[in-house]
C-alpha cells in the first residue's frame, strides 16, 4: 500500500501544472498531499518541513526551501486521520510518520517512524482555531498527543529561518516558531 502512496505521490507531483492553495486543514479532495511550510508573521517564508532521508527509524525532520514543483517527495506529507482533529502525518518518501522521538518533553527532537506503530508519539493534533493569537490567528499549531498530552507543539527552535535546523517538540507559546501552513498541492 505504501508503494502505491509513493507512486501517487510522484504522479501527483508530476501534474503539478494545477498551482498551489492555502488551506485550513490537512486533508483536500483534489490531492491528499501536502507542504508543511513555516509561518512567520504576515506570510510564509518559502521554507517546508522535510523528512529527511537516511533510511533508519529516527531520522530527523528538518526545515528546508519548499520545492514550488511539489516534485521533491521528502517535502509531501499525506494525513491519516485518528479520528476528530487527530492525524499521523506520513512522509511521502520515505513512508513514516512525524515522531516526537522522546515524548511530551521540551526540545525533544522530532522525527521520522513507523505509521503503523501503535505509540502515541505518531499522533498529532491540527489546530487552525487559534483564538486570541496574534501572531497567525489565521494559521495553526500542529500539537502532539504523546500519551494523550496537550500543550506541546511542532516548534523551529528559536524561530530560526536557518536551512537544514531540526524540528522539535516544544511547549506551546503562541510564537512564530510554531505557526504553519498547509499548502496542498491542488
Amino acid at each position: 500500500m505504501r508503494l502505491s502512496r509513493k507512486l501517487g505521490g510522484l504522479l501527483a507531483a508530476a501534474m503539478m501544472a494545477a498551482g498551489l492553495t492555502a488551506a485550513a486543514a490537512p486533508a483536500r479532495a483534489s490531492s491528499p498531499y501536502f507542504q508543511i511550510r513555516t509561518f512567520y508573521g504576515v506570510s510564509a517564508l518559502d521554507e517546508c518541513v522535510q523528512g529527511d532521508f537516511g533510511g533508519s527509524l529516527g531520522t530527523t525532520v528538518t526545515q528546508h526551501y519548499c520545492d514550488p514543483t511539489f516534485a521533491q517527495t521528502d517535502q509531501l506529507w499525506l494525513p491519516i486521520s485518528t479520528g476528530g482533529k487527530g492525524y499521523k502525518f506520513e512522509n511521502v518518501a520515505t513512508g513514516m510518520c512525524l515522531e516526537a522521538r522522546s515524548g511530551a518533553v521540551n526540545a525533544q527532537p522530532v522525527a521520522l517512524w513507523f505509521c503503523d506503530s501503535t505509540e502515541s508519539n505518531t499522533h498529532w493534533e491540527w489546530d487552525n482555531l487559534n483564538p486570541g493569537n496574534t501572531n497567525f490567528p489565521d494559521q495553526g499549531v500542529i500539537q502532539s498527543r504523546v500519551s494523550g498530552s496537550t500543550g506541546y507543539c511542532l516548534d523551529v527552535p528559536g524561530a530560526s529561518t536557518a536551512i537544514g535546523i531540526s524540528l522539535q517538540l516544544y511547549h506551546c507559546n503562541n510564537t512564530y516558531a510554531q505557526g504553519y501552513l498547509i499548502t496542498h498541492l491542488s
